[in-house]
């Protein structure tokens, strides 16, 4: 029994230690944006502390995206090794880490979904100075909804105390203005008529103009110039999950694959096929399930079922049995499904290579983590990434 007490003692007081230690930490960085939201966190991040750094600014950021990632600079960064799954205990050791570097801010990507967590991480752990989401949409809503309006509310939990706040959010953006008039916040709202198509030719990458045009209001607050900060995006390494393009020729078979699998709601999704559905090549619908999410598998088989017009629909991965149920449920004639779920990259690059006839495009989509990023990482070696 006092072993027991002795321990619990001991960890009060180291608890009590840390909390101290952290909150030094946060002190030492000025300024602190943290990024929120349900589509884009991880490239708003990166885009923000590029514009940033081109202003002069020593600035660190961090990522929570399809790999975590420390960002020391528009060259230099490294993966987060985790043991276990994500923790906003994590967020301890990048302030720590961090503050080494002697930052004049960090951009860094809210890593919490419980509604709870969302507010600790944001109140206690970060305490922004500048508060970001960048939209609420329909994704884990088994956490955050059911519906997408719950999904705004949790989110709001991330808005800062006495802070700006900045959002390219606009169907939920009263749940958002009215948190942060209770909190003494200030709001500002962008819009993507504010970036031009010139604007978006410096990417080598496909970025999105909702993204740029709440990255350069951030940066506006600073007082950095449009031209300024947009040069400093264009530097900025993207984040591995943003959408590329694969050209691939093989055995007289010619196909471009498009990446999408980054994308994790309908709507976002949606807005990226809208992109490449006019187009004249043969489409094939690659979708990549994991059996941790048969939510978003539901999702994707719907969709896909109501929008996408393909000669084929391909599911790998995972317990693909619930995207192909709902698909052909959803009105998808069962011919036109083929199911490889656990199948090899090799199987499935050689599988989709027999059903392309003439020119092709194939759409991937669904989930990245894990095997998805095996598969795009085995059909972009076949060829090489073009400009979009």
């Amino acid at each position: 029994m006092l072993l027991f007490l002795i321990l619990i003692i001991s960890l009060i007081i180291y608890g009590l230690v840390e909390a101290s230690h952290h909150k030094s930490n946060i002190k030492k960085i000025p300024i602190r944006i943290q990024v929120n939201g349900t589509r884009g966190k991880s490239s708003v991040t990166r885009l923000i502390a590029g514009g940033l750094r081109a202003s002069g600014m020593k600035v660190i950021a961090k990522t929570t995206g399809t790999k975590p990632q420390f960002i020391i600079s528009d060259t230099e960064e490294e993966q987060i090794k985790r043991l276990g799954k994500a923790n906003i205990g994590e967020e301890l050791k990048i302030f720590r880490q961090a503050v080494k570097y002697k930052p004049q801010a960090l951009v860094i990507e809210c890593m919490a979904l419980v509604p709870m967590f969302q507010k600790l991480d944001a109140h206690w752990s970060v305490r922004p100075t500048h508060g970001v989401i960048t939209n609420a949409r329909a994704d884990h809503l088994d956490v955050m909804g059911p519906t997408v309006k719950d999904v705004a509310i949790a989110l709001s939990n991330t808005v800062p105390k006495h802070a700006k706040f900045y959002t390219a959010e606009h169907v939920y953006l009263d749940i958002f203005k009215k948190k942060a008039e209770k909190l003494g916040t200030e709001v500002f709202v962008s819009s993507p008529d504010s970036v031009g198509d010139e604007d978006m030719k410096g990417f080598t990458y496909i970025e999105h103009k909702e993204n740029v045009a709440l990255a350069l209001m951030v940066c506006s607050a600073f007082g950095i110039q449009k031209e300024v900060a947009l040069a400093g995006m264009y530097r900025a390494n993207p984040d591995p999950g943003a959408m590329r393009i694969y050209q691939i020729k093989d055995k007289n078979k010619d196909f471009r694959l498009v990446n999408t699998l980054a994308a994790n709601d309908p709507d976002s999704i949606l807005q990226l096929w809208e992109k490449y559905k006019d187009m004249k090549e043969d489409k094939i619908v690659l979708v990549n399930c994991r059996d941790d999410r048969p939510d978003r598998s539901i999702q994707l088989g719907e969709l896909v079922a109501q929008k996408f017009q393909a000669q084929w629909y391909v599911a790998t991965g995972s317990l693909t049995m619930v995207f192909v149920k709902k698909a052909v449920g959803s009105g998808i004639s069962k011919e036109k499904v083929i199911d490889l779920g656990n199948k090899t990259p090799a199987e499935i690059y050689n599988r989709i290579l027999e059903l392309v006839d003439k020119p092709a495009l194939i759409f991937a989509t669904g989930n990245t983590v894990g095997f998805g990023e095996t598969i795009i990482e085995y059909f972009a070696q076949k060829g090489g990434e073009i400009d979009y």
